[in-house]
């Protein structure tokens, strides 16, 4: 029955996601199944989190029954609006079948290797209990009070919580971060049936498969060919750190990057077509960054310049400089005025060492050769770089560039990254949309895209 209950848990959100996705308003016609399905998990998994907090609102206790119901009802609603979509669509099996010789073979000696590696990852949350920091200090704490008493209890700041000024307060590490994840472990707890710190972490395993799912469908949509496009999915899935925050499961910063980098792969190809399911999943996904984290908020409005230089070129790319240069003098103005950015107070000591990003990205072995594959398709490519097939994603690199650059050399965060102890998950936070980007740079220009 426990098994019965874990596929429950992982499925119907996956599910819920894969009928929504395909609605006739998003017209998801060209859409391949890879893509559908590694967005639907991620749409699904955000979505049952929401339906968790309107059940709290509307006063129904938690359970597997309660959840599990909702999500069904909302499944067969989607399925009946979706009906008279068409289900024929491209698969891995249509693009093995267009290869021949050493491809086909290459081709699957690349697919055994990640689902190797993906299945040495499930095997080390299987195995493992929950023990990174901040999976437990601030986030699963948030889950077992949950889980335990059946509603959304609020988390306070410690000081409230000692004064007692909030009735049936808790608190924890960081009382005031978004719900999404500890929820995800509430409902897998409820669909297994009992509080088991190890198998609630299994969405971190399938975050991990419907992202490579996803990075691969989108590849393939920007005309890659299927070994290529499933090359670069490799590189992305044994990127040392992405594969940390599977094993070590129960931190946020995966997911982070995951959501993050599929609204960048849609965004992308919404502003070179103006796909309708491209730009609605670029926007929800965006979004989407707000439920999982505090920084989500920055790292969804990154898209605002990408999206001004994509209506606008001209004056977008010309007011972008203009706002960063404006940024720059600004943040030195503040001086030590107390001055909050995302829980994060900003102040006048700027930390120009670049030793620890240096050391991080280049010499440790923490993020492979992706690094230097970025360096390298800019350098190569550079001609590409504001051509109208990748303006947007420029941007929106530049934009992400930019948000970590403000956090770590004008917040406290700076102390962080010189332990190195925050520097690499806000890395993970745009890995995915960077590998993504060095592929678009390796691409020829499309007759398509916009000017």
């Amino acid at each position: 029955m426990e098994t019965i209950g874990l596929m429950a848990g992982l499925l119907l959100p996956w599910l819920l996601g894969v009928v929504w996705l395909r609605a006739p308003w998003l017209r998801a016609t060209a859409i391949t199944w890879p893509t559908l399905l590694g967005y639907g998990y991620l749409a699904g998994a955000l979505a049952t989190t929401l339906v968790m907090r309107l059940l709290d609102l509307l006063g129904v206790r938690f359970g597997f029954f309660s959840i599990g119901l909702a999500l069904l009802v909302l499944i067969c609603a989607g399925a009946w609006l979706g009906r008279k979509s068409p289900w024929k669509m491209e698969t891995l099996g249509a693009d093995w079948r267009d290869l021949s010789g050493w491809r086909k073979a290459a081709y699957a000696l690349l697919l055994a290797i990640i689902a190797v590696r993906l299945a040495g990852l499930g095997l080390e949350i299987v195995w493992r209990p929950l023990f990174p920091w901040d999976a437990w200090a601030q986030w699963a704490t948030k889950a077992r009070v949950w889980y335990e008493l059946g509603h959304l209890a609020p988390f306070v700041p410690a000081s409230e919580w000692l004064a007692g000024s909030v009735a049936g307060a808790y608190t924890d590490a960081a009382p005031h971060y978004p719900p999404a994840i500890p929820l995800l472990q509430v409902w897998m707890s409820y669909a297994l049936g009992r509080w088991d710190d190890t198998l609630m972490n299994l969405p971190w395993l399938m975050c991990a498969v419907t992202l490579g799912l996803a990075f691969y469908g989108q590849a393939r949509r920007a005309q890659v060919t299927p070994l290529p496009a499933l090359m670069f999915t490799y590189f992305l899935l044994s990127l040392p750190m992405l594969d940390v925050h599977v094993a070590l499961a129960g931190y946020s910063d995966l997911f982070m990057g995951a959501v993050y980098g599929l609204a960048a792969m849609a965004f992308f190809h919404w502003s070179r077509t103006r796909d309708v399911w491209q730009g609605a999943v670029a926007l929800l996904f965006a979004l989407g960054c707000i439920l999982i984290k505090q920084p989500g908020i920055g790292w969804a409005l990154t898209f605002l310049p990408a999206l001004w230089v994509v209506f606008m070129p001209r004056a977008g790319t010309a007011g972008t400089a203009a706002v960063l240069i404006l940024g720059a003098i600004a943040l030195f103005a503040i001086g030590d005025k107390n001055i909050d950015l995302l829980g994060y107070p900003l102040h006048l000591h700027f930390s120009a060492d670049g030793t620890p990003f240096r050391e991080n990205m280049m010499a440790m072995d923490n993020w492979h050769l992706l690094w230097f594959m970025a360096a390298g398709a800019l350098v190569v490519s550079w001609r590409k770089v504001l051509a109208p097939s990748c303006r947007g994603m420029t941007v929106l690199l530049v934009s992400a560039t930019t948000f970590l650059a403000v956090v770590f050399f004008f917040t406290q965060a700076q102390a962080w990254a010189k332990d190195y102890t925050t520097i690499n998950r806000a890395l993970l936070h745009m890995a995915p949309m960077l590998m993504f980007y060095v592929v678009v740079l390796m691409l020829p220009a499309r007759e398509t895209d916009p000017a």
